[in-house]
């Protein structure tokens, strides 16, 4: 058996000393909350978005189904074909160019997950076996971008656009 003892500490939602479980509330506090609703892709195309729509159709005319970067099987056949369709530029923060014929690279979201792993950072653009097409897309794009999301383009990007245009 443990010796380890866990201390109970004051709940922030309720004021009672409990044993925290997350946000530094209590299970009953934690378990009271609403839970954040979160945008998928699904979700954010099914909103009434019929120029997003429209764009991840085009793109699926475009896909092949194999990955860019692993070479493994994508769902360009399947129902469920956009969560291949990755974007360079993420929409949420490219809105200018969130539809822009450049704006995707093809990869599998199943298998070695490429797709997730490129949008949680655990695989860099750089790492990306398809980047000479990521700079070629981004030199495309690059006049279409906003102003004001200019700051949020990632410098490994940047570089390009000093020496292309």
């Amino acid at each position: 058996m443990s010796q380890i003892a866990i201390k109970k500490k004051r709940c922030k939602g309720c004021n009672t000393d409990q044993y925290i479980w997350a946000r530094g509330k209590c299970k009953k506090c934690i378990s009271q909350e609403q839970p954040k609703k979160i945008n998928t892709v699904r979700q954010i195309s099914s909103k009434g978005n019929g120029e997003l729509q429209r764009w991840f159709e085009e793109r699926r005319k475009e896909m092949t189904g194999i990955c860019r970067h692993c070479g493994g099987q994508t769902q360009a056949f399947q129902d469920n074909y956009k969560c291949s369709v990755s974007h360079i530029l993420p929409k949420a923060y490219f809105k200018s160019v969130a539809t822009h014929p450049s704006n995707f690279i093809e990869l599998c979201f199943y298998g070695k997950s490429c797709h997730t792993n490129l949008d949680n950072y655990i695989l860099d653009l750089t790492e990306l076996n398809c980047f000479d097409e990521v700079i070629q897309k981004f030199i495309q794009m690059y006049p279409y971008i906003a102003k004001e999301e200019r700051r949020r383009i990632p410098n490994v990007l940047l570089q390009y656009i000093e020496t292309e245009l």
